[in-house]
């Protein structure tokens, strides 16, 4: 049984007809014109802090509606899961339930069987992952279907339906998590120690919001989640809070830390590293002033400081995105974007020629462009140059087989040129490039799933989604010696059948597009991370493949989770994806086009990252 899905795709219908009449390619993110939102913005799919009301076992005499509230039982406090579970239990059923701690997230398959006259209930069900106890949900996207047979009655004189026979372990319905956690995000500081990367948790809506400081300070003293590892330093061994965190008062929130968060050996740099890692963790919690004291010391007030927000990379994320497209082998601005008649960045003029598709980072100095160009002969190269940002830089042919798909950086904005790197598909294959250009160097991706066709790199630089197969997976980029390597990738799970393309929606969201595998008709839309929520852009876009999406990911300093703007390529031509597919035309296109060649149209979208 699907649960319905929130839609990402309201829109206000007098804004569209606003943006087209002014032949802008959609609508600019900062507009007063804006779709209006969708999706999640602080929670899962409650979009609010309130958790619904939670049905108990006395709440209904229906047998496949009573299984619908046993499957929410385990929703809430951890710890207490296994007791609440069990109020649903005949006595002798509950005496003998002694489940792991784990809450196994289930996706119904179909509504619960209940045979007329019957205690038998059939429930068809699909894991698609593991609750654990500090907010991790580890993805689990190659479980088979389940049938449990439970059995569901009465018992003399009780009141009420009880579960006589259960499954050993804690079931959660995937429809109740969403309804009943909220999304939240940590940090931990890259092993470069240059900036935060996020990790997703998950917090019940139960906890009250002055107990959620002390539930995030457990989860960032046990460590980050497995998947992250090996892209990020974990706090000092021992660190932990002293005792629970305070309610906020005077408009102040005090975090007390054992000595051990702050060794003898860091410099006056670990203490404002580790404020700044409480104050974005924390930061839905944070009021007006942090109050922060290690051990004995002394309490360091920090107000209205919010420098904080830059160790954040996606902080940088501007509120309307600098927009491009190809257009007969060129790489064009976009109008209604930021700075939409400024020149291309860094290509000289007999460099923006014979384009197939390009990506183009900025750091705080310098701009970076990775080119695919078309050669005799329908092959493809890859050319990568870097320069000043206001200057042009010839650019460097990079080695690779084809065909080639959509290149991507890793740039941060502190990035140093000789640094610098990406990572492209070719010939089936993942490689990273730099900007000196030369043989691309292959990535073990370790799965044999199928050619890796699609590569996307989050804003932190360290987290990366790929497409190999068809299939979905994130992973992280991390060295070893002078070595860049991909760490083992998990499968996320999503309902296409097919995955074609591939782009970082938010810091805990993807944008997909493929084939549904309910209809088989081609689809995009949002799914977190760990593949367990899931949210429609675009339902129905017929039968042709989208080839390629670009997403310019959500800032969370904006509240919002989930992106603004997203463009994709189907049939060659490039779409904004609004509420409907909307295609970006030659009018679009901020420098005017004299006489422009007939039934050639915009393609290869991206954005200036």
């Amino acid at each position: 049984m699907r649960r319905p899905r929130r839609s990402l795709r309201l829109l206000l219908a007098g804004a569209v007809l606003i943006a087209l009449g002014l032949g802008g390619c959609g609508i600019p993110d900062n507009s007063t014109v804006l779709p209006i939102g969708p999706g999640p913005t602080t929670g899962t799919s409650s979009g609010n802090d309130v958790p619904p009301t939670r049905n108990d076992r006395e709440a209904t005499l229906d047998k496949a509606q009573f299984v619908q509230y046993y499957l929410q039982a385990a929703a809430g406090v951890f710890d207490d899961a296994p007791n609440r579970v069990r109020k649903f239990l005949a006595p002798i059923t509950a005496a003998t339930f002694k489940p792991s701690p784990d809450i196994h997230v289930v996706r119904q398959i179909e509504k619960p069987l209940v045979n007329p006259g019957s205690d038998n209930v059939t429930v068809k069900v699909q894991q698609v992952g593991v609750l654990g106890r500090n907010g991790i949900l580890e993805p689990t996207p190659n479980e088979p279907v389940v049938e449990h047979h439970l059995v569901v009655g009465t018992l003399t004189g009780q009141s009420g339906l009880f579960m006589q026979k259960a499954p050993p372990q804690l079931l959660l319905s995937d429809e109740a998590f969403t309804n009943f956690y909220v999304q939240r995000t940590i940090y931990f500081w890259n092993t470069e120690r240059s900036g935060l990367v996020p990790d997703v948790r998950y917090m019940p809506l139960s906890v009250p919001s002055e107990q959620q400081p002390t539930e995030i300070l457990r989860w960032l003293s046990a460590g980050p989640a497995p998947w992250l590892t090996d892209a990020v330093d974990p706090l000092p061994e021992g660190t932990a809070a002293i005792g629970n965190v305070p309610a906020v008062s005077n408009d102040k929130l005090q975090i007390n830390l054992s000595d051990q968060a702050l060794p003898q050996a860091e410099d006056t740099r670990a203490l404002d590293r580790l404020r700044k890692q409480l104050m974005w963790s924390l930061r839905p919690n944070l009021p007006r002033v942090l109050e922060l004291r290690i051990g004995h010391g002394d309490p360091i007030d920090y107000t209205d400081d919010l420098d904080y927000l830059a160790s954040n990379f996606a902080y940088r994320l501007a509120d309307r995105p600098e927009r491009f497209v190809v257009f007969d082998g060129r790489i064009r601005r976009l109008s209604g974007s930021a700075a939409a008649t400024e020149p291309v960045p860094l290509l000289t003029p007999a460099d923006n020629r014979n384009v197939r598709a390009a990506a183009i980072s900025t750091s705080v100095s310098d701009a970076y462009a990775a080119v695919v160009v078309g050669e005799a002969g329908g092959k493809q190269s890859l050319k990568v140059g870097v320069s000043r940002l206001d200057g042009q830089a010839p650019l460097r042919k990079v080695t690779l087989p084809g065909p080639l798909g959509h290149p991507s950086w890793a740039v941060t904005p502190d990035q140093r040129a000789a640094s610098a790197f990406g990572l492209i598909p070719a010939g089936g294959a993942l490689y990273a490039f730099t900007t000196a250009g030369g043989p691309a160097r292959r990535i073990d991706v370790s799965v044999d799933a199928g050619p890796v066709t699609a590569v996307a790199i989050a804003p932190d630089a360290h987290r990366v989604a790929f497409v190999a197969g068809g299939r979905l997976y994130v992973s992280v980029l991390a060295t070893s010696g002078d070595a860049l390597q991909l760490s083992s990738p998990r499968q996320i799970r999503t309902p296409l059948r097919e995955v074609t393309a591939v782009d970082w929606s938010g810091e805990g969201w993807l944008a997909v597009a493929g084939v549904r595998a309910d209809t088989r008709r081609v689809a995009i839309m949002d799914v977190s991370i760990d593949g367990v929520l899931e949210y429609d852009r675009l339902q129905d876009l017929g039968t042709e493949e989208v080839s390629y999406l670009t997403a310019y990911p959500a800032n969370p300093a904006t509240g919002r989770v989930t992106s603004n703007s997203v463009n994709y390529v189907q049939g060659g031509v490039a779409y904004d994806a609004l509420f409907e597919a909307v295609k970006i035309t030659v009018a679009n296109l901020a420098e005017p086009v004299q006489n422009p060649p007939a039934g050639v149209a915009p393609t290869a979208p991206f954005f200036l990252n």
